[in-house]
């Protein structure tokens, strides 16, 4: 019993995931059409996952576990710390947490300081090496996968992590100024960041400037007719 509600959370956290994406991206069109649109993410999902649960189903869950487990989660958590502690920064991000749970003396810091600085990235980098290092043709009872089999597994991964390249590709391009002016925009918070309530913001965030109010950031209702209260 607690397998299969752990599934299910699963699954409305992975629908939840690309839904807020959507709405993120589409608040206008979500809010219309937040029923179909969860029923379509839904059934796309439903239709990916049908050939894990034929006979052959085994084979094709050992594949996408012997490369989208491992490698696209690291990378993609290297990409994370890489973007929060040294391009956003680390101190910044400190004082961004500060601003909601309080000012914290710097002893409370230190471990949270030590392992984004230097432990976490060093134990990722290494685990990547060491797997890539150790790399081995995947097999299903001692029967190695075809070629075809391990392309599909590394398309797999770059199709993960390809839109974090991408997406900062964009960004540099729609920047102002030269190649290195472009990048340096890039990598400081736009000038809209921070709290989106006036009063959350205090002296660090008070020189913001507004984000569109009529942009509407509220997750409409099953119902799609009217706000939560």
């Amino acid at each position: 019993m607690a397998h299969i509600s752990g599934k299910e959370v699963s699954q409305v956290v992975k629908s939840e995931t690309i839904t807020t994406t959507i709405q993120d991206l589409f608040p206008k069109v979500m809010k219309k059409r937040r029923i179909p649109i969860t029923l379509g993410c839904c059934l796309v999902l439903f239709l990916l996952g049908l050939v894990c649960v034929t006979q052959a189903g085994i084979y094709w869950v050992h594949l996408i576990d012997h490369f989208c487990a491992g490698w696209g989660i690291l990378i993609a958590a290297i990409l994370e710390l890489i973007g929060i502690i040294w391009i956003y920064g680390g101190n910044r991000f400190i004082e961004d947490i500060e601003m909601m749970i309080g000012a914290k003396r710097w002893i409370f810091w230190l471990w949270w300081r030590t392992c984004w600085f230097v432990l976490t990235p060093l134990l990722l980098m290494a685990i990547l090496i060491w797997s890539l290092v150790k790399f081995h043709r995947p097999d299903y009872a001692e029967i190695p996968y075809p070629d075809w089999g391990v392309a599909l597994g590394w398309c797999m991964i770059i199709f993960c992590i390809i839109w974090i390249p991408i997406m900062a590709i964009v960004k540099i391009i729609q920047a102002k100024g030269n190649i290195f002016q472009r990048i340096a925009s890039s990598c400081r918070p736009a000038s809209n960041w921070g709290p989106y309530l006036e009063r959350h913001r205090g002296e660090r965030y008070k020189d913001m400037i507004d984000p569109k109010k009529e942009t509407n950031h509220e997750i409409p209702t099953i119902s799609g007719s009217r706000l939560p209260e």
